[in-house]
Parts: C-alpha cells; sequence; structure tokens
C-alpha cells in the first residue's frame, strides 16, 4: 500500500537520489530541493510503500493557486497511477482550501508528460520561446 506524506527534512536525501535516477537533464541539486523544504510556500509530499520512498511531489501554494514543480516515480512503479494518485491528491487539497487553479509546465517536446497532464485535465495556458535552451516550455493550467 502506497502513502502519501509531508517530506521530513531526513528524506531529502532519498528524494535527490531518485531525482538523480529519474531526470537525465534538468535536475536539481539536494540544496535545490532543500531551498523547497525551508520555503514557508513550498510543500514536497513523499509517496511511500512499506517506508520507502517510491515518489514525490514538489509543489508551491498561495491563497488562490497552486504550482507544481517536480513529479517523479521510481521507474519499477511508473504507469501503475502513482503519479495520477499524487496529483490527484493535491487537485483534492486545492478544493478543500477553495484554490481555483493549478499551474505547471513541461518541455513541448515531452509528449508522455504533456499527454499525462492533459489526461487529469490540464490544458496549455501558454507557451514559453526557447525556455529549455532551444525548447519550448508549455504552461498547463488546470482550473478546479
Amino acid at each position: 500500500m502506497f502513502i502519501i506524506n509531508e517530506a521530513k527534512e531526513k528524506d531529502l536525501q532519498a528524494i535527490f537520489e531518485l531525482e538523480k535516477e529519474l531526470f537525465l537533464e534538468d535536475k536539481w541539486s539536494y540544496f535545490q530541493f532543500l531551498e523547497e523544504f525551508k520555503n514557508k510556500f513550498s510543500k514536497i509530499w513523499v509517496l511511500k510503500k512499506e517506508g520507502e520512498i517510491t515518489g514525490y511531489l514538489v509543489f508551491r501554494e498561495f491563497p488562490l493557486e497552486i504550482e507544481v514543480f517536480k513529479i517523479g516515480i521510481k521507474k519499477e512503479h511508473q504507469r501503475k497511477g502513482l503519479g495520477t494518485k499524487l496529483l490527484q491528491k493535491l487537485i483534492e487539497i486545492g478544493k478543500e482550501k477553495n484554490i481555483n487553479k493549478i499551474f505547471l509546465e513541461v518541455k513541448a517536446s515531452n509528449l508522455q508528460v504533456y499527454n499525462f497532464y492533459k489526461k487529469l485535465g490540464f490544458k496549455v495556458f501558454y507557451k514559453r520561446k526557447n525556455y529549455y535552451g532551444k525548447q519550448d516550455a508549455l504552461v498547463m493550467l488546470k482550473e478546479i
């Protein structure tokens, strides 16, 4: 059974190790995770199975909106609905707090991730030209 909790500082190293496994480029450093952990607007959730971190979600919560920065699921657990589970919980929390928008961005060339967010009801709100070097970023929005 998978459980979602807020990360503790002791979880950051495991999150960082998972980040290195998942992202070949655009990966965060340990200190970026630490900065987000200490930021009063930021939250890091961990998805655990039997005490082991199998995924994470990094986001910032503001009075009327949430911005998602990172989501990662261990490779052996991908395509099993766990990323969806994390985002659905975020949407539920947003509704409870009367937050009406969730933003995130994705590389325009990353169709797999784009389609994942689209399936969850996110729509392209804005395109940032050459945001990732020569690649565009799609800013996606879900109204809740």
